[in-house]
């Protein structure tokens, strides 16, 4: 899915940058994912430095608590889903058979 705002650039890249780390970053990369977010057009005062930190801080809660996605699953939700199978036409209708007689049986002979 194609971000659309910049809160899911931002997203993205918060939850991306917990994965990569497994959850653990020094001051370094913490200014380096700063750096990342200000490309984004983020303009980091105090305030939002701040708020960046607590949202990074709950994705690591996040990471910890939750599993991985299995391989298989993961694998499963990288494959295109197959099209369709287009519906068959519908069969005509059989007409009726049409009624035959029976041979007409020769009367009785009397002797």
């Amino acid at each position: 899915m194609a971000a659309t705002h910049t809160v899911q650039e931002l997203a993205v890249l918060v939850s991306d940058f917990v994965v990569k780390q497994r959850g653990a970053w020094d001051h370094e990369q913490w200014e380096a994912l700063c750096g990342k977010a200000a490309g984004l057009g983020v303009e980091l005062d105090d305030a939002l430095q701040e708020q960046l930190g607590m949202l990074l801080e709950n994705m690591r809660v996040f990471y910890y608590c939750m599993p991985a996605i299995p391989r298989s699953r993961a694998k499963a939700k990288a494959k295109p889903k197959a099209k369709p199978k287009p519906k068959a036409k519908a069969k005509a209708k059989a007409k009726p058979a049409e009624l035959v007689k029976p041979p007409a049986t020769p009367p009785a002979s009397t002797r």
